[in-house]
């Protein structure tokens, strides 16, 4: 893993790219881009040969779905290094699906008022806690952050409506109930203790880890 990493891939295309276009100096700007790029399709990759092991890759695909969207205007808790979030959102997500597909002749059993309930907690949840811009990134001006908690809280209604609608039957409503939920458990600190611990628990070098990701979430925890 030392010698051959995301991180340096992604630099050593970026540095081909650079070369080939006869743009030296582009070269870090392009590695960034390649790194971000092979990162995902890696994630992807990984995320849905372990749901379609577990029969679970529409589940997968439609956490994955509502939650990029949700999180990418809420911000949220995050691991210090790209195999320990490789690895923990993997879990979860598959976690999650699974979960939630073998509980649904159950849930689909509920009254409206007990997915009504949970979706009245997780809008709580974010009312109180999002946005969140990550420390290299924050927000330029409070009207930015205005704007996100704004546009965060409208997509959590509007998926929300959309799961009242199907209703509790619906597998697809708990599916985005059980995203929208975790998602906005990743914004509490209760969240952020959590992601800490599995950046920790999945680190070789524990003490250093912790240190970083202490580092990391001081803004929010």
């Amino acid at each position: 893993m030392r010698g051959i990493s995301i991180h340096s891939l992604g630099y050593m295309v970026g540095a081909h790219i650079a070369k080939k276009v006869d743009q030296p100096d582009r070269a870090n700007f392009l590695g960034y881009g390649a790194e971000i790029l092979i990162g995902g399709i890696v994630k992807l990759a990984v995320l849905f040969l372990v749901s379609a092991v577990l029969g679970i890759v529409i589940e997968a695909a439609l956490l994955l779905a509502v939650i990029a969207v949700v999180r990418t205007l809420s911000g949220g808790a995050h691991c210090s290094a790209y195999y320990r979030c490789l690895i923990t959102s993997v879990l979860v997500f598959t976690t999650l699906g699974y979960t939630i597909k073998t509980m649904h002749p159950l849930m689909s059993l509920l009254p409206s008022a007990a997915l009504a309930g949970i979706i009245t907690l997780y809008t709580y949840l974010y009312w109180g806690y999002a946005p969140q811009a990550p420390l290299n990134k924050p927000f330029k001006s409070k009207a930015a952050e205005t704007d996100f908690r704004c546009y965060t809280l409208i997509a959590v209604f509007s998926l929300s409506l959309i799961a009242l609608l199907l209703g509790t039957e619906s597998l697809t409503s708990w599916i985005i109930a059980g995203g929208l939920l975790w998602q906005a458990f990743t914004l509490t600190p209760a969240g952020h203790g959590f992601i800490k611990f599995m950046d920790v628990l999945l680190s070789p070098g524990r003490e250093e880890v912790k240190n970083n990701v202490e580092a990391v979430n001081k803004s929010h925890v």
